[in-house]
Order: structure tokens, then sequence, then C-alpha cells
């Protein structure tokens, strides 16, 4: 059981969102389970009840005869989570009673809270988001030494499961058990020694001078601008490698795509000589056999000479033969059967083709991908590094200036991806050029273009309505 405390908050919706949602969206996957305590709303509007508490606070303090004198409370919400070790997979129940019993330790029983469990960890684990403003007395919670009580109920509540898989929290549980003894100690000796004999020890003021305390601030204050400045051109930086690997993905799936369509393409000038030979074929034999075989025997013929292909590879039998030689229209509908299978088949071996074509270069593709994200990834994490080290060095005091942080200064800089480290195909100048710099596109153009790219991803959707 590791609790983990926030700092203390200023916005119940905003907490309760963050609880409630999944980072940055509005879905729920990652929410198992939620309760409230001392809440009439649902959790979704519990945020509201308790803002509405803390707005009330005066109006709390006088219906329950206390004085409104005191400190304002400007930081209300209490946000803390408890963590299970993955080996324990406690169940729903084990987890509201243990979030209920911290709340107790913590003497916000009585309090308004929302309690949410999440399963999108390994180690299963919950959020607390609890008012410490008290709903009926309007009072502000107590909340001491909170960090050491959780620790300390935490720990008891590993003995009592027989599971203790921080070992740290043992020690220090110790020592500040013998740093207690040790004060109470030293404590007891001074108030019971004889008051004779003592020298008198003057107490130095130790507190820096103002003209020092000033200077210090002033320098604190100039690092802290340094380092605004220098993130912020370091996230300009980010965004610009960000855009930059997004249009080498994407050129390399105009390649591959490319690539596809010329196959496809190719595959259709191959087939279109065979096309035209069948239905070249199939519209002679047709005329045969509703304006030239107008005679029975010619017909006889004909049905005898194609007896099994008519038949769909079993001959026919005598009476079937008879019914196609006496009537014109059964002999034609068979055949129109017949010719529509074979154009079936043709195209059923072409797609076959194509298929075993197109998907050699995406498998290729999928690999190149890879291998590119790979590459990005690599390249984002050294870039963010050295942005790192440039913040580190003005933390430091080692840099004074923005001039300081030259690239000779930091780290090695990043270099250009090596190309032709990856596939043959991507030395080619064009694919090179489609990423040396991104293309200029008129409105309409763009607009075309990101349609396009919708309906890939949504196919059968309706552009106007589901955007």
């Amino acid at each position: 059981m590791i609790p983990r405390l926030q700092a203390r908050g200023k916005s119940f919706k905003g907490s309760c969102r963050y609880v409630l949602h999944d980072p940055k969206a509005e879905t729920r996957d990652r929410v198992a389970w939620m309760m409230t305590q001392n809440l009439t709303s649902e959790p979704e509007h519990a945020w509201f009840e308790m803002h509405e508490t803390c707005q009330n606070q005066a109006k709390l303090k006088a219906n329950a005869g206390l004085s409104a004198r005191g400190r304002k409370n400007t930081t209300p919400v209490l946000h803390y989570t408890l963590s299970w070790h993955a080996d324990d997979a406690p169940t729903p129940e084990q987890m509201k009673a243990a979030a209920i019993a911290s709340l107790k330790q913590l003497g916000l029983e009585g309090h308004e809270a929302l309690i949410v469990g999440h399963h999108d960890k390994k180690h299963p684990h919950l959020h607390i988001v609890a008012n410490t403003v008290h709903p009926y007395t309007g009072r502000t919670a107590a909340l001491k030494f909170t960090k050491e009580r959780l620790s300390e109920w935490a720990l008891e509540y590993e003995q009592e499961i027989g599971r203790v898989h921080c070992n740290e929290r043992l020690r220090n549980a110790e020592e500040r058990k013998r740093v207690r003894c040790l004060r109470k100690e030293e404590r007891l000796a001074q108030e019971f020694a004889p008051a004779a004999g003592k020298p008198y020890v003057p107490i130095k003021d130790l507190s820096p001078k103002r003209r020092e305390w000033l200077e210090k601030k002033a320098e604190k204050d100039r690092r802290w601008e340094l380092r605004k400045e220098v993130a912020k051109s370091n996230k300009l930086a980010r965004d610009v490698t960000w855009e930059r690997q997004q249009r080498e993905r994407d050129a390399l799936d105009d390649v591959s795509q490319a690539k596809h369509d010329a196959i496809r393409a190719r595959m259709r000038e191959e087939a279109r000589p065979k096309w035209r030979q069948l239905y070249r074929d199939q519209a002679k034999e047709m005329r045969f056999v509703t304006e030239r075989a107008s005679h029975p025997f010619e017909r006889a013929v004909f049905v005898f000479r194609n007896r099994e292909r008519l038949g769909g590879g079993k001959p026919l039998t005598f009476r079937q033969m008879f019914r196609h030689i006496v009537s014109t229209n059964s002999l034609a509908k068979t055949l129109g059967r017949i010719h529509e299978r074979e154009r079936q088949s043709l195209a059923r071996d072409g797609k076959t083709k194509t298929r075993a074509l197109t998907d050699n270069i995406w498998q290729k593709h999928k690999t190149e991908f890879s291998a590119l994200k790979e590459w990005q990834t690599a390249e984002r994490e050294q870039q963010r590094a050295q942005h790192d080290a440039a913040i580190d060095k003005i933390m430091e005091g080692k840099a004074k200036t923005a001039a300081d942080l030259k690239p000779s200064a930091l780290p090695e800089p990043v270099k250009d991806r090596p190309v032709g480290d990856l596939e043959p195909h991507f030395n080619d100048a064009a694919w090179r050029s489609l990423i040396i710099a991104e293309p200029e596109w008129s409105r309409a153009e763009q607009v075309k273009r990101d349609m396009e790219a919708w309906r890939r991803t949504h196919s059968g959707q309706d552009f106007g309505r589901e955007l």
C-alpha cells in the first residue's frame, strides 16, 4: 500500500473531472468503479456540491453557532491516491473499505469525498477527492502531519493483511519512534534540571540580512525567468521536430500508396486484353445461340459439343439437352450464367494476383514504418535530454544568459536521420523531396486533403454529420 498525497488545490471541478475521465478525454475507459461519501448527488456532479459547501462556509459556521474568525481556506481540495502492489489484487469492496479507513485516519470521515477506482495501471489504485470544509459546521479539518499519518496507517494496513511490501516504511517508523523518545527525554531533562549552575547562552540571530535576502531573491527570479524563456524555445523546437517527423511518416505512406496504386494500374493493363478477348468470345457465342442457331439441328450440335461446360463440369442428361435444344431462351439463360461465372473467375484471379503483390508492399511498409518510428522516438528522447540539460545548467547557476546555452556547451546535437540505413527506396529523390520542406497548399487543397484523410479512417460514415 502506497498512499501518495497531492498538492492542495482550489478547483473541485478540475480534480473530479481528472479522476472521473481519461486524461485529456471525455471517455471513462480507465474508471473501474466510483462512490461518494457524505454526498447526495451523483459522482458526475459531486464537484458542484463540494464547491457549494466551500462557498457557504461562513453561513455553515453561523448556523452551527461558531465564530467566523480564522484563516480563510483558499485550498479546500484534498486529493490523494492509494496504490496496492500488483500481486495483492484487492476486490473493489476491500478498496472501498480501505479508502473509508484512510479518511477516518485523517479525521475526514464526516467530510464530503469522491472515491474512484482505476484499472489503467498494472497495480490497482484509487483516487480520493475530499472537501476539507465540514458540510455541517463549516470548519476546516486539521490536517497537520497528513503524510506521516497516512504512512503510519498504510503500515498498519499491510501488517494487518500480512503482506508488507515497503520495508523502507518500517525503518522510517522505527526512526521516528526513536527520535520521539529522544526528544521526550531531552524535554524531561530540561524540565527537572536544577536552575543553578546553568550558564546563560544567548541565541544568535542567524537569519540572513535583508540585502543578502534581496540578492538571493533577485538571482532566483532571474533564473526562473531564464528558465521560462528557454523552456518556451525548447517547446517550439520540439514542435518543429514533431511536424517534420509527421511529414516523414506521411511521405512514407504516400510512397507505399503510390507503389500500391502503380501495381493495381499495371495489373489492370495486363488484364485488359484478357477481358477484351473474353467479352468478344462471349458476345460471339451469345449471338450464335440467339440469332444464327435458328434451326434445332444447329442448337443440338452446339449443346452436344458444350454439354460439360453447360452442365458446370458435369455432362448434361438427355432430358436437359433436349430442353436446351428445343428452347432457345433456356439455352440463352444457361449460357448467360456460364458467361457470368467465367467473368467472376477471371476477376477473382486478377484480384488474387494483385493482392499477393500489394501485401508484399504493405508488409515492407510495416517494417519500414516501425524502423522509422523507432528512430524518431530516439530522436525526440535525445532532444528532450538536451533541453533538460539546458534547464539543469540554468538552475545550477552555470548559465547566466541564453547565450551560454549554445550547442557547443550542450550534448552532441541530434544529427539528420540516416535515410539510407532503413530501406533502399528511402534514398529516392522523390521521397527525400517530400520530407525536406513542407509543401505549400492552398486553402481548398488543404481542406480536400483533410477530408480524404478523414474518410480513410471513417469508412462508411458521412463527412458532414459525423465530423
